[in-house]
């Protein structure tokens, strides 16, 4: 298990705090040098504020989307076989 599971196990935020609370945890794991922010590589038209960190030991990404207004936000893994064009294979 990577250490995004041990920061926050669900895929919605169920308040302001716990986005924040992540956001913490995340801040704190860079600087001990367990996660990197990596660019988003598959940006959604309808989600400017999505931001992807990847668990250098494990190489788990993660999409973190902020709560909005109607929106609680999430933080839920992302499928690496959704990255590959079709045709390709991961080396």
């Amino acid at each position: 298990m990577g250490i995004f599971k041990d920061m926050y196990e669900s895929r919605m935020f169920n308040s302001d705090w716990e986005y924040r609370e992540l956001r913490r945890m995340l801040r704190e794991a860079i600087e001990r040098g367990y996660v990197e922010k990596i660019p988003v590589m598959k940006p959604h038209r309808w989600v400017p504020d999505e931001e992807w960190y990847r668990d250098k030991e494990t190489g788990e990404i993660y999409s973190l989307v902020p709560p909005e207004e109607k929106d609680r936000g999430h933080w839920i893994k992302v499928d690496a076989e959704d990255l590959i064009k079709p045709g390709e294979t991961v080396q």
